[in-house]
């Protein structure tokens, strides 16, 4: 058994707006993870990580699948993901912007 270990790839940190109620309610279990010896952290972002996985392999299938016309295929919604502008962005499930 081998006592080197790999160098950890160097982080970066990432702002996105979210609801304040669930702002608060990470701030809440972040304290309860840390008096528990958990790194709230650290989990966030491996889920994040699985996520952006998993968002480029579906506009990976989108962008290669052809549509009946010739081009490739545009997909209005997929999986809370709405396309606006020519963008994907968060589907919004209120009908309406809250900014």
């Amino acid at each position: 058994m081998g006592v080197l270990k790999k160098k950890e790839e160097r982080t970066e940190t990432v702002t996105i707006r979210i609801a304040s109620s669930v702002k608060a309610e990470i701030d809440q279990l972040r304290e309860r993870a840390e008096a528990t010896g958990f790194d709230l952290n650290a989990t966030m972002s491996e889920s994040l990580t699985r996520l952006v996985r998993q968002v480029r392999e579906e506009l990976d299938g989108i962008a290669a699948a052809p549509n009946p016309r010739g081009n490739r295929a545009r997909a209005h919604q997929v999986n809370g993901l709405t396309r606006a502008a020519g963008e994907l962005s968060q589907a919004s499930s209120s009908g309406g912007n809250s900014e």
